[in-house]
C-alpha cells in the first residue's frame, strides 16, 4: 500500500457498533444541547457575520467528513491476498434529505440576505430538521462499526439539528407562513431533482445491481425507511409518492406551528 492507501485503511478503524442511548449517542445529545444553549445565550454585535460563521463551520465540517466517508466505503483491502480494490457504494451517494443541509449551509454562507437565502434556510429550519430529529431520537439504523462513519453520522444530523434550532430561536428566520411555504417549495425542488437523478442513474446501467434511492422515492427500489417501506410495497408508486410528500408537508408544518408557539412564549434568543 502507498501512503494514501495506508491512511484510508487507518480511517477504517472499527469499534463495537454503538447503540441508541448508549454512551456514544448520549455524548452527542449533550454536546448538541450545550451548543444550542451557547449559541442562544451568547452576545454578538454582528449577527450576519455570526450566522455565516456557523453555517460554514457546519457545512465545511460535514463536507469533509462526507468526502472521507465516501472514500473509505469505496476502499477495500483483502488482508489475505493483499489486494486493494475500489468499488463505489451507490446506495451511500450523498443526496438525501439529511445531507442537503451541507449544500444549503455552504451556499447560504456566501449569499446575501434575501428571498433565496431565506427560502433555503427555511427549508433547513422547517424540513430537514425532521430527519435530524428522527436520527437524534433513534439513530440505531445509522450506526455501523466504522468509527469515522459514526462520527460523520452524528455530526451531520446533530449539527444540522443545532443549526436548524438556532435559525428558529434566534429569529434568523422569521417564523411565518410565507417562509414555511418557501421552505417546503425548496424541499419539492430537491425531491424533484433527486427523482430525476434516481431515473438517470438507474437507466444508465452503471449500478451493477446496487441500490440507488435518493430521498427514498425511487420508483425502482423500495424505501428503507420504517413504515414508508410498507406503504410503498402495498400501494402504486404514485400513491406512495403523494403520501411521502404529504407526510413531509404535515411534519414540517408541525415544526412551524411548534416553533411559532415556543417563540411567542419565550420571545426567542
Amino acid at each position: 500500500m502507498n501512503l494514501f492507501e495506508k491512511i484510508i485503511y487507518g480511517l477504517q478503524f472499527e469499534i463495537e457498533r454503538p447503540s441508541s442511548y448508549g454512551l456514544f449517542h448520549i455524548i452527542w445529545v449533550l454536546l448538541s444541547i450545550i451548543m444550542i444553549i451557547y449559541l442562544c445565550k451568547r452576545k454578538e454585535d454582528n449577527h450576519e457575520k455570526s450566522l455565516k460563521r456557523i453555517l460554514l463551520i457546519y457545512g465545511i465540517g460535514s463536507l469533509i467528513l462526507e468526502v472521507l466517508k465516501q472514500i473509505i466505503w469505496s476502499f477495500n483491502y483483502d488482508s489475505v491476498t493483499k489486494i486493494i480494490t475500489w468499488d463505489y457504494q451507490w446506495y451511500a451517494f450523498p443526496y438525501q434529505l439529511c445531507s442537503t443541509p451541507i449544500i444549503v449551509s455552504i451556499v447560504c454562507a456566501f449569499l446575501k440576505k434575501g428571498k433565496v437565502r431565506d427560502s433555503l434556510l427555511s427549508y433547513m429550519a422547517f424540513v430537514t430538521i425532521l430527519g435530524s430529529i428522527a436520527t437524534a431520537i433513534y439513530p440505531e439504523a445509522c450506526f455501523v462499526r466504522t468509527l469515522l462513519v459514526d462520527i460523520h453520522t452524528m455530526y451531520l444530523h446533530f449539527g444540522s439539528l443545532v443549526v436548524s434550532i438556532y435559525l428558529l430561536i434566534s429569529k434568523e428566520i422569521k417564523i411565518n407562513f410565507k417562509n414555511y411555504i418557501n421552505g417546503y417549495v425548496v424541499f419539492l425542488l430537491f425531491a424533484f431533482s433527486a427523482e430525476i437523478l434516481n431515473i438517470i442513474i438507474y437507466t444508465s446501467g452503471i449500478l451493477n445491481g446496487e441500490t440507488f434511492n435518493m430521498f427514498y422515492i425511487s420508483p425502482y427500489f423500495i424505501s428503507s425507511l420504517p413504515i414508508f417501506d410498507i406503504i410503498q410495497k402495498n400501494t402504486p408508486f404514485i400513491i406512495y409518492l403523494i403520501i411521502y410528500l404529504i407526510v413531509i408537508f404535515v411534519g414540517s408544518y408541525l415544526v412551524y406551528i411548534i416553533s411559532k408557539v415556543v417563540n411567542k412564549i419565550k420571545g426567542g434568543c
